[in-house]
Parts: structure tokens; C-alpha cells; sequence
């Protein structure tokens, strides 16, 4: 961990938590600090938290643009959540029940609401109503399915918005035939109907909420890279929602859906790196420091949803449940097939031919410039570090 990484984790210990900061304005490098901020969307949050005096150490060139970055950003979060209340008012009167997840739903537990930077749009429905709301949005003035196969979402835009319909909850791709993703699938059965609604938000009850929490993060954190602001989400979660009895009554569901390990590590990096109090998850203390190190540096060196590392083709090898990485490769190509050409779950007779379309498919996109080169050697070789990792964190087990 760099001194600009340092100085990024205090600054947000101080934004979310009041946290005091020991490090010298003058010893900062502002713009590689205005860089890590970006890349791991904190750059709002950051601007905001910054003294007077600490920003007159900013280059003029650079304290402009960094305001500039933050009035529009702010601009699209408003933006967002004013196309966010039209849509949901448009399935309401359609009579399609639905429930905001991610971005705003996390964003009002932050002591500043507006300074959470959000991407898109996100809001599940039930199975049965995606494929109308979907339809609705495209009267809306919205385009054409983006990802017709995708396991629990399609997306459709409109100029610089960006919406998913969720059928279901993020995370839940990682191992199909998992007892545990199948008890959680059972879990959000009716997370729509149970919804509660806090802001004028409809959104999900404080348990679900706060296992979907902890998948989006596993999700990511196995397949594409995990960032700060999700971090931060948790970290605001817990201090706000999850009290003493409300952890020990979602603890035995966590533990039930393999997911206790993980949420753990999460929480006491959130306390140790992010200066979350001790007292809002004293239940935190007990996880493996090295683990958690390891985690937050991952954390640090990817970004954003990966901004920051190449790791396409990696999760082909890292897949924590199977046996060793060539395993991994045969499981993540089946799971990619199965999610890819639903016919493979109907027949399974095309199972072993699919692999071979969905190599010949993207190699047609490599073509057109819509891939990156892989190099599959290369990313074998990567990845042994992450899988060990992943492996220690449990995902799914017991």
C-alpha cells in the first residue's frame, strides 16, 4: 500500500466516520491522490471532505478540475435519480411492483446522500414482469436489449442512462449448482412483496438489503474487482442498519448461504481501513488480519470495478470451488454457456459444443474490435495468487 492509497483511506474514514487524519498536506501527491479518487469513485466524496487548507496545496490546474469533475458528477446523480422516480412511477402505474438496488438505496444511510457517486440504474422486479417492464421502457424512449441472456438482468439505455431489470439479485452466477445459491435464490422469492420504503424509495427489507450487500461484493470481488465505494456502501450500512440484534439474527442466514467468512472480512476492513468504529461491529475483531489485508490491497490495486487491473480471461482460472485452475476453466466455460445459450440448461446433449461456439463467437468479436486479446497462458499463470485468496475467503462453504 502506497502513501497515496494511505492518505485516499483516511480521507474517507474522515468523509464517512468523522475519522481524525495524521498525514501532511504538504507530502501529498494531489494529483495521483485525484486519480486514485477517481478510479475508485470516490472523487465527490474526497473533494468534499477536504479542508481549506489542504486544498490550497492543490495545483490551480488541478483544484479546477477536480470542482469541475465533481459539478457534473453531482449533476448526474440528480439526473439520475429524477429518471429513476419517472420510472418507477411508470411500473407503478403498470401495476409491476419493484425495488431500487445499489446507488441510491445505499446512498441515503451516507451522512451526505448527494456526494455517493452512482452509475446506472438498477431495479428488480419479479421473473414474470421483467420482460413487460422492459417493453415499458422501450415506449419510454429506450433501446434494445443490450444482453438478452444475462442470468438476472437485461439492460436498455437512453442517451446517457443506463437501466438493468433485475429478475434477480446480483452474485448468484458464481456456482449454479450450489445448495446455498439455491437457498438464497428461495430467500428473494418474494423480496419485491416484502419491500419497505425508505426516502420515497422502494427498496429492500434490512435483511435482504444486507445480504445483496454482501453478494454484489462477492461478486464482484471474484469476477471483475471490487472498489472502495462498495466498501463504503457496507460500512455505512452496518453502522446505520445492523445493530447488535439485528446482526445476530441475520447471522445464522449468512452462515446458512456460505457467506459469514466473507461478510466478516469485509466488515473488520471496513474497521480497519476505513475507520468504521469498533463498537458498530465488535462481532468483526475475531477475522484473520492477514486476510484481510490481502483483501483491501486487492481492493486498492484494481479499482472500481477493475479500472485499474487487466484481469479479462482470469476468472477462467480462479474459480474458488473447483478442484485446481484447469477444472476452473471447465467450470467457468459450462457456466458461461449455460448463461450465454439457454438451451444448454434445457439440453444438456449441447453442453460440450458450446464452449467451441462461445470460442468462435469471440473471436469473431475480437475481430471487430469489440474484445481484448487473450492470452490464456498468461492469465493461468496470474491467477494462482487470486484463487488462493478467494479460496480463504469461502464463498459459498459452509
Amino acid at each position: 500500500m502506497n502513501s497515496t492509497e494511505k492518505v485516499l483511506l483516511q480521507l474517507t474514514g474522515r468523509a464517512l466516520f468523522a475519522a481524525e487524519t495524521d498525514f501532511n498536506p504538504a507530502d501529498v501527491d494531489w494529483m495521483a491522490l485525484y486519480s486514485e479518487s477517481s478510479n475508485q469513485a470516490l472523487t465527490i466524496l474526497i473533494w468534499d471532505v477536504l479542508s481549506d487548507e489542504e486544498r490550497a496545496y492543490l495545483p490551480k490546474e488541478l483544484s479546477l478540475r477536480w470542482k469541475k469533475n465533481v459539478m457534473l458528477r453531482i449533476m448526474h446523480n440528480e439526473q439520475l435519480r429524477t429518471e429513476q422516480d419517472r420510472i418507477i412511477k411508470l411500473f407503478s402505474d403498470a401495476d409491476i411492483p419493484c425495488v431500487v438496488l445499489k446507488g441510491s438505496s445505499s446512498a441515503f444511510y451516507y451522512p451526505n446522500p448527494s456526494l455517493r457517486l452512482m452509475g446506472d440504474i438498477d431495479l428488480l422486479v419479479k421473473p414474470e414482469n421483467q420482460l413487460e417492464a422492459v417493453k415499458i421502457l422501450q415506449k419510454y424512449g429506450y433501446g434494445e436489449v443490450i444482453n438478452k441472456n444475462h442470468h438476472c438482468h437485461m439492460t436498455v439505455c437512453k442517451g446517457k442512462f443506463t437501466v438493468e431489470i433485475h429478475k434477480e439479485i446480483n452474485g448468484l452466477s458464481l456456482n449454479e449448482n450450489s445448495e446455498s445459491l439455491q437457498k438464497i435464490r428461495e430467500y428473494f422469492d418474494n423480496a419485491v412483496e416484502c419491500r419497505q420504503t425508505i426516502d420515497n424509495l422502494p427498496v429492500l427489507s434490512d435483511d435482504r438489503q444486507a445480504i445483496s450487500l454482501i453478494l454484489h461484493k462477492l461478486g464482484h470481488f471474484l469476477t471483475g474487482g471490487l472498489g472502495l465505494r462498495q466498501m463504503c456502501d457496507w460500512a455505512m450500512f452496518v453502522i446505520r442498519v445492523l445493530d447488535k440484534s439485528r446482526w445476530e439474527r441475520l447471522k445464522p442466514k449468512l452462515s446458512e448461504f456460505g457467506i459469514l467468512y466473507f461478510t466478516g472480512i469485509v466488515t473488520k476492513a471496513c474497521v480497519d481501513y476505513l475507520r468504521l468504529p469498533e463498537a458498530a461491529a465488535p462481532w468483526a475483531s475475531g477475522y484473520d488480519d492477514q486476510t484481510t489485508r490481502l483483501v483491501i490491497e486487492q481492493i486498492l490495486s484494481e479499482g472500481n470495478f477493475g479500472v485499474k487491473a487487466d484481469k479479462y480471461g482470469e476468472r477462467l482460472f480462479s474459480n474458488p470451488n473447483a478442484k485446481n485452475r484447469f477444472t476452473s476453466f471447465f467450470k467457468v466455460l459450462i457456466s458461461a454457456c449455460r448463461e450465454h445459450y439457454p438451451a444448454c440448461e434445457r439440453y444438456p446433449v449441447l453442453i460440450p459444443a458450446a464452449p467451441f461456439v462461445l470460442l468462435g463467437r469471440y473471436l469473431l468479436q475480437r475481430g471487430r474490435g469489440e474484445r481484448p486479446k487473450l492470452n490464456l497462458l498468461q492469465k493461468y499463470r496470474r491467477s494462482g495468487a487470486d484463487r488462493e485468496l478467494y479460496k480463504s475467503l469461502k464463498p459459498f462453504v459452509k
